[in-house]
């Protein structure tokens, strides 16, 4: 017999559960994700206190509409400093996929997005072990929000970068300045994460600037009702193209706001 002591392994896909198990999602979610990621660049040798050179500030934007583990239909939007918003919406419908640019009908979509699993979400939380958790409950009745501070280390919490979308990290070479998260669950169950990296510019092979780069991601997952109404698709529009898929759709946005 062994006498080895086994430490018990906290992760975030558990206590995302433990909130979730809260609600009724019987009629499915609605789930919304908001992605803010802003860069400071500073010259190299700038005193403290110095103005940054250049802020640029990109977001993105998911309502997402998901029944039966599988999303039925969602609006997207991306905005950045000094360009149009581009709005686009995709539907299931008949077990086939439609698309629409900024408010226009909807036309054929050959692959259905892929937007967003809940299993594969919580098995990627899975894989991201927690350290240490403060959780406090805003009323002392038991009736308020119950919120989770969790702590992560820096290995743990470049997966949880990978948590939405394909699994890609946005900035793979920069390492990690800071990083925290929180999850949080009353009526919905809230995951809010923030990190910032630093890069340096070369010039001649000498540091010339700081580029700072702060993001945040602010995700929600309600009950869906019986009642709440899907996306009025009906037929695709014959005249629209009929696009291969979701980067197809992006495109031809882009291509419209940059007119003629």
């Amino acid at each position: 017999m062994s006498a080895t002591t086994i430490q018990p392994k906290l992760t975030l896909g558990a206590l995302y559960r433990c909130l979730l198990d809260r609600l009724d999602t019987r009629h499915g979610m609605r789930v919304r994700i908001h992605f803010e990621e802003r860069t400071s660049v500073v010259a190299e040798h700038a005193v403290a206190g110095t103005e940054p050179e250049r802020i640029d500030k990109r977001s993105f934007d998911a309502e997402l509409a998901v029944r039966s583990e599988q999303v039925v239909e969602a609006t997207l939007t991306a905005g950045a400093v000094g360009a149009d918003t581009l709005v686009v919406r995709t539907a299931a419908v008949g077990g086939e996929s439609r698309y629409s640019i900024a408010g226009e009908r909807f036309g054929v979509l050959r692959e259905p997005p892929d937007l967003f699993d809940p299993a594969e979400f919580g098995r990627r939380l899975d894989e991201i072990t927690v350290e240490d958790a403060m959780i406090d409950q805003e009323m002392p009745d038991g009736s308020g929000r119950i919120v989770v501070d969790a702590e992560i280390e820096s290995e743990a919490f470049a997966r949880l970068l990978r948590a939405f979308g394909g699994g890609r990290q946005e900035h793979p070479e920069l390492p990690l300045l800071s990083h925290s998260a929180v999850l949080s669950g009353a009526s919905d169950v809230t995951l809010d994460y923030w990190w910032s990296l630093l890069g340096l510019d070369e010039v001649e092979g000498r540091p010339s600037r700081h580029n700072v780069v702060v993001c945040h991601v602010h995700a929600s997952f309600a009950p869906l009702t019986e009642s709440d109404a899907s996306v009025a698709a009906g037929d695709a529009d014959s005249e629209l193209p009929i696009l291969d898929d979701l980067d197809a759709v992006w495109e031809r946005a882009r291509r419209r706001r940059a007119g003629p």
